[in-house]
């Protein structure tokens, strides 16, 4: 797939099955990102695999789906091929933080587990570049 043939990515999820349960997380909001109003717990499953990824919103009343989740984790993701020092430059993190650098570390994770669940480096890809456009 190239540039020219990009799938939307809510299309590109429809059609590999990838799908989503969400649970709202309703515990102690301190414990909640300080830019987050909501959290789920979001069960993503594909060809019979599942993994679960915390999913955080700044106060919108949209339930996350399959798609938010996974251009989420799309974006997280480049924390796996970027440098700590150059992932919080390009997000605007303080590069002297262990907050920060635990964030880094959480994204690389993350994107990770989206990989072990897809299984298939080249639809990991494809997922990434359909999320660029989001």
């Amino acid at each position: 797939m190239n540039a020219t043939d990009t799938k939307p990515l809510k299309e590109l999820c429809a059609e590999l099955g990838i799908t989503a349960s969400v649970r709202e997380l309703d515990g102690d909001l301190t414990t909640f990102p300080d830019w987050a109003k909501q959290g789920w717990i979001i069960t993503l499953r594909y060809k019979g695999k599942r993994a679960q990824f915390r999913f955080y919103g700044g106060g919108a009343s949209k339930t996350p789906t399959a798609s938010d989740l996974v251009w989420a984790v799309a974006v997280d993701s480049t924390a796996l091929k970027e440098s700590f020092k150059d992932w919080a430059y390009e997000y605007g993190y303080d590069t002297d933080s262990i907050k920060a650098h635990s964030t880094y570390k959480a994204c690389q994770r993350n994107g990770l587990r989206l990989i072990n669940l897809i299984g298939n480096e080249e639809i990991f890809s494809q997922l990434v570049e359909s999320g660029r456009d989001y």
